[in-house]
């Protein structure tokens, strides 16, 4: 590729070199750059429940390596987040007829499909095991732009694996609508409608087709 003819133009946050890119909002010239500054910002820290060091972005939140080792905590030690604050002031919004309506409301929509569809569960679920059993190739042939917003995010595997900038692999016709297309579960999980974006824009992304 002729990284002269690449549309964008940057300066690299770290080293100063101008650079050009694919996408609008690359800040570092190289994964070695983005990797250095990442590490420089951040702290090693010790897991609160396990007992494992893990790299963290600095701050005194990052006391636990994963998400079941916060979900451990919070439930031998549910005043350290406020959980009963937090439960009364769910119980003063939450209104169940009118949660029971909007669910039924999306479902009728389409937006949503019954969980309780046995078919839809293997479905999703098969769905799943293909897209582990792709996801190293994936991962080698892929350029390192995310296919969302265009930044380079290669560098970002180096991140825990539950932070919003951690590259995952988005279903770009989503399983949801495969499935109510009555695309079998190897169609909707081929190479061309998987595609490397961070966690944060997959979740925003939700159901929808781009």
């Amino acid at each position: 590729m002729d990284m002269t003819k690449l549309p964008y133009k940057h300066t690299c946050q770290r080293c100063e070199t101008e650079f050009r890119s694919k996408g609008p909002n690359n800040k570092y010239c190289s994964v070695e750059c983005k990797k250095q500054t990442y590490f420089e910002n951040s702290k090693l820290y010790t897991c609160k429940v396990c007992g494992s060091e893990f790299q963290g972005s600095k701050g005194n939140y990052n006391i636990f390596c994963n998400k079941k080792c916060y979900g451990s905590r919070m439930s031998t030690h549910p005043e350290e987040f406020g959980m009963a604050e937090r439960s009364a002031k769910m119980r003063e919004s939450w209104n169940e007829s009118s949660w029971k309506k909007s669910i039924e409301t999306r479902k009728a929509n389409g937006n949503i499909i019954d969980w309780d569809i046995a078919e839809w569960k293997q479905y999703w679920r098969r769905c799943n095991d293909l897209t582990r059993k792709i996801r190293g190739l994936m991962r080698d042939n892929w350029d390192g732009i995310d296919y969302i917003d265009g930044e380079d995010i290669r560098a970002n595997f180096a991140l825990h694996y539950t932070h919003g900038d951690y590259p995952t692999l988005d279903h770009v016709v989503p399983r949801s609508e495969g499935f109510k297309q009555g695309l079998s579960p190897y169609e909707i999980t081929t190479p061309s409608n998987l595609k490397w974006t961070k966690r944060k824009n997959n979740s925003k992304k939700y159901n929808k087709s781009l």
